[in-house]
């Protein structure tokens, strides 16, 4: 058995993209368990880090655009711009 919990999630580029897209991060906490003489035991445990692009607004469901798995949030920018060039309002990076 595999249980997902979500630990923490935050929005994103808040006003810096494009109207009806919503870039989420999103830490995860994984475990699996599985039974063993009537007990449960727990095989295994992570976190994932990912963020999610969602494309909706007000009249609509959130659908998912696309998911990333990080390691370092610092580069998340940069990876969004290049699979998804018009997303941002403003494209700026420190030199």
């Amino acid at each position: 058995m595999k249980v997902y919990e979500v630990i923490e999630t935050k929005e994103l580029f808040c006003g810096e993209i494009m109207e009806d897209y919503y870039i989420i991060y999103e830490q995860t906490e994984n475990k699996v368990f599985e039974m063993k003489d009537n007990y449960l035991f727990q095989k295994e445990s992570f976190v994932e880090r990912t963020i999610n692009i969602y494309k909706g607004n007000s009249n609509s469901t959130l659908q998912k655009v696309q998911t990333y798995p990080i390691k370092d949030i610092r580069n998340v920018r940069k990876i969004i711009v290049n699979d998804f060039p018009g997303l941002f309002k403003k494209v700026q990076f420190a030199s």
